[in-house]
């Protein structure tokens, strides 16, 4: 399809046999090339899929903008609550009402020492919780930093949930949790296996909407 447009794209060949076009977090486009591929082919290609460059460079740009950044005033969303940053003269993290206040010294990784020693309480909590209700064991309930996936479980019942849960609405924290334990057991995503989610969360599809809708959290404080 011809756009008109054009596209700045870095081109690099090697051994293969197709050409290829990839866009990076950043935006930035490069193309795989076959090491004979002609350059007027190339170009061509590229003028082909123009269109589709643009909307994946567009997106990639909206990501870039909801990255957190620990900034003196941000909101912070935990959970339920929404929290004011204030960088201040502390040695760690301490609530005080809506704020938050956060050493000025090495922001960031207090801030997540903080999030994390949350999640780990929230997620054990909510797991107990659930797991009684399917009438279902697990081993153990661990913190990841996945950057693609909110969580897992393993054929051994173990657990494992990104920290950056804590970020979502409480409701889309606990589908995970169901969804985790629906495992146990059931290692697939069979008819029987979103009736036992369904089971438990009858709106199970409006969380799970808003999780994918909201993906770009699990980039945040990395």
């Amino acid at each position: 399809m011809e756009t008109g447009m054009t596209v700045a794209y870095e081109l690099i060949r090697s051994k293969r046999r197709t050409l290829a076009i990839v866009i990076d977090s950043e935006g930035k486009c490069s193309v795989r090339a076959p090491l004979q591929a002609l350059l007027s082919d190339i170009e061509g290609f590229v003028q082909e899929k123009t269109a589709w460059i643009l909307q994946k460079q567009q997106y990639a740009a909206v990501q870039k903008k909801r990255q957190f950044l620990v900034v003196d005033g941000i909101q912070l969303p935990v959970l339920d609550k929404r929290y004011t940053l204030r960088l201040a003269e502390v040695k760690e993290v301490q609530e005080n009402g809506a704020v938050l206040l956060c050493p000025q010294r090495d922001s960031q990784q207090a801030l997540e020492k903080w999030l994390r020693g949350q999640a780990l309480l929230v997620l054990q909590e909510r797991t107990a919780f659930f797991a009684e209700q399917m009438g279902v064991t697990y081993k153990n309930v661990k913190l990841s930093s996945a950057a693609k996936r909110w969580g897992s479980c393993s054929t051994k019942g173990n657990l494992n949930f990104s920290w950056r849960l804590l970020f979502y609405p409480s409701a889309v924290l606990d589908y995970v949790v169901v969804h985790e334990l629906s495992h146990i057991g059931n290692m697939n995503h069979s008819c029987r296996f979103w009736r036992r989610v369904a089971s438990i969360l009858p709106d199970y599809q409006v969380r799970q909407r808003y999780l994918h809708e909201h993906s770009y959290i699990l980039q945040w404080l990395r």
